[in-house]
């Protein structure tokens, strides 16, 4: 009888499951993101990646004397689709380009046999390499990064084989033991168990694709093995058999420039602001990905042709600001466009970094990830963009609440020749090492659109097969629906940008709020715990506050400004209130009194305001990658947040306060350690 019960409940209850749950609201209405999604195309993403990287080419010298393929590629597409004011930018570099003509890695013998070769695989070949043609006997010495992996090893007039840094143990071995070349199967930023047959893209000088000047003199050649060619070479030496090999390589230099190609959707006139997006073009001259950067530069021509032509069918009207973009070198290029106009670069106001985007998702195992701006920089574009990764999200998966209506998704983005693979997304923190780094540093608020993991991330196998056009198409309509939604954006239309960041600043400070509440339960510190809610209140007050920079009206202005101000006054007084009875119902009065006594330290601290004097010193790349990497990436993001967030207004303590709340709780001493140094360089001075 129980059984009959629950059966007849539960076919009752069917009824109730067959809902439709709605689509989530974002800014832009329903036909509009109906309209944009038919004409944003995969397909034509796909196509420019294709034409841009589908295979590595041997770089002609006829580019180096006019222009780079993947230039004129831009360049003639732009012009094609009628975008505006196109042209290509140029810089000259200081520093010749290296470029690989042929390189032949032979096993000697009875018989001979190429082992690898330049001409099949680019990767193989490591920049820098200089014109050689050596045989010598070849002598493994592990990993090859240590003086003492050479011990009685004799490498002197041979060929090292190693599995470390090709360039740290080119260093070594020709530059300091007398080898003749090296041979290295690292693979250091793949997975080389799982695909033993990639060969990473690693360079035999110290830094960029081609050796200093200083170092020349000693620079002879690296090839790099897949890590099957780099065991199999391991097993015949642990054999004891004598491995002969020869290397014959042609390489040079030439003189070249940074190509920028760029073009403008023009603003109606009434802004002088201006948006941004940019894929990068290049990663060195010689290193050539298809996902690593082709698909970001392929998306964002995408993002201009749709945008052009919703603009002709009167979908979307010409926008309010000018909508600048971008195909750069990675960094360098973007860096030498903001400093040659720098009247343009203030009015910047937002800008997006497409970079590794569109990937095959079941392939990769990864998802496409929205990189927030550091806590320093509050800004509207965090919360704009994850408006339009949580609608995609949210309507390109099958839920299980609609499962009566259909076996579908919501609003399917889907393109005729990808995948229906559902869309995965994640919402993080910052992380540099891209172009939007560059916009950050120079006062323009940036984020990353960016796919991770990558199977073949700076690999020979960053070939266009990972890439998916239903992927494609859903990064061009959330860049293309995220940009449009500010790009008009004015008087009330901005405050339908701070009404957003309001409702998901409560979000993120009630999120601060679990946090605090465990801390204090784990008797943690209590003003550690209370600094976390009383920094989500700043920080996201200032988020609400920056949407009034799109108001340009004063009416609108003065209710942003009220709207922050009441969200921070009325939420943070409230939540302060629950930590402060939470804190006497765990036993913790005492240390909710006491949190407010300052050691001397701390006194000290907040009586000295960092005021800047002069810029920092560029930082060049990112995060270094193996041994004390994680160490070294802390401290690079604490020293730039340090930077952001010295504004002349906050003192020493309020800036460790406000690092505290983004990656941990920070000694009082460091901060102030940190600050003295800069002093002494004249970057700040320190004021009472």
């Amino acid at each position: 009888m129980k059984l009959l019960l629950v059966i007849a409940f539960a076919g009752s209850s069917l009824g109730l499951l067959a809902q439709d749950e709605p689509n989530p609201r974002t800014l832009l209405p329903q036909s509009t993101i109906e309209q944009i999604v038919n004409e944003v195309s995969g397909s034509l993403a796909m196509n420019h990646i294709l034409e841009l990287a589908a295979y590595e080419r041997d770089r002609l010298a006829e580019e180096y004397r006019t222009v780079y393929r993947e230039s004129a590629y831009i360049e003639k597409m732009a012009k094609q689709y009628g975008l505006e004011e196109v042209k290509i930018e140029r810089f000259k570099l200081n520093t010749k380009t290296w470029d690989g003509e042929l390189g032949e890695l032979w096993l000697m013998g009875n018989s001979k046999r190429l082992l690898i070769s330049y001409r099949d695989v680019a990767a193989s070949l490591a920049p820098g390499s200089k014109t050689s043609d050596v045989t010598a006997d070849l002598v493994y010495v592990g990993r090859g990064d240590d003086k003492r992996d050479y011990a009685d090893r004799g490498v002197s007039g041979k060929m090292v084989l190693a599995s470390g840094p090709i360039g740290t143990v080119h260093n070594l071995a020709v530059r300091e033991f007398g080898a003749l070349g090296v041979l290295s199967f690292q693979n250091p930023t793949g997975k080389p168990i799982d695909r033993p047959d990639q060969i990473a893209w690693n360079s035999i000088s110290r830094g960029g694709f081609g050796p200093p000047a200083a170092v020349q003199a000693k620079t002879t050649f690296g090839f790099n093995l897949s890590h099957r060619l780099g065991m199999e070479l391991v097993e015949m030496l642990e054999k004891r058999q004598v491995v002969k090999v020869r290397a014959f390589v042609k390489a040079t230099e030439y003189d070249a420039d940074m190509q920028v190609p760029t073009v403008v959707i023009k603003g109606t006139g009434q802004s002088q602001q201006v948006l941004t997006i940019t894929g990068h073009l290049f990663e060195g001259i010689a290193k050539q990905g298809a996902l690593d950067d082709a698909s970001g530069s392929a998306a964002t021509l995408e993002v201009a042709r749709a945008w052009k032509k919703l603009i002709d069918d009167s979908v979307l009207p010409r926008p309010r600001r000018t909508i600048r973009f971008l195909w750069v070198p990675e960094i360098q290029g973007t860096r030498a466009y903001l400093e040659r106009y720098p009247d343009e670069t203030k009015r910047m106001i937002s800008a997006i970094s497409m970079d590794m985007v569109g990937e095959d998702v079941t392939k990769n195992r990864n998802s496409l990830r929205l990189m927030r701006t550091p806590y320093s920089v509050s800004t509207f574009l965090n919360d704009v963009a994850q408006s339009f990764f949580e609608y995609v999200g949210d309507t390109n998966r099958e839920k299980v609440q609609n499962r009566r209506v259909a076996y579908a998704y919501r609003f399917p983005i889907l393109d005729p020749q990808g995948t229906r693979d559902q869309f995965a997304y994640s919402i993080e923190k910052h992380y540099g090492s891209s172009d939007h780094s560059v916009f950050l540093s120079m006062g323009v608020p940036g984020v990353l659109f960016n796919n991770w993991p990558d199977i073949a991330y700076h690999t020979s196998e960053d070939r266009p097969g990972n890439a998916d056009a239903t992927q494609l198409k859903r990064v061009v309509f959330i860049a293309l629906a995220t940009l449009a939604s500010i790009a008009d954006a004015h008087g009330d239309g901005a405050m339908r940008v701070a009404e957003l960041c309001m409702g998901s600043g409560a979000a993120r400070a009630g999120e601060q709020l679990r946090h605090a509440l465990y801390m204090i339960a784990e008797k943690e510190s209590m003003r550690e715990a209370v600094n976390l809610v009383r920094q989500a209140y700043a920080r996201e007050a200032a988020t609400i506050l920056s949407a009034k920079i799109l108001a340009e009206d004063a009416a609108a202005g003065r209710k942003i400004e009220e709207m922050a101000s009441t969200f921070s006054a009325t939420g943070l007084a409230a939540d302060l209130e629950r930590l402060k009875q939470y804190a006497a119902m765990r036993g913790r009065a005492a240390d909710w009194q006491s949190m407010n006594n300052l050691t001397k330290e701390e006194q000290e601290a907040a009586s000295l305001i960092p005021v800047r004097l002069k810029p920092a010193a560029q930082q060049r790349g990112g995060p270094r990658e193996g041994g004390d990497a994680a160490e070294a990436s802390r401290q690079q993001y604490n020293a730039m947040e340090m930077r952001g967030f010295a504004d002349g207004t906050r003192s020493v303590l309020d800036i460790r306060d406000a690092l505290s709340a983004e990656y941990g709780a920070q000694p009082v001493s460091k901060v102030l350690e940190f600050f003295r140094g800069l002093e002494k360089s004249g970057e700040f001075a320190l004021r009472k």
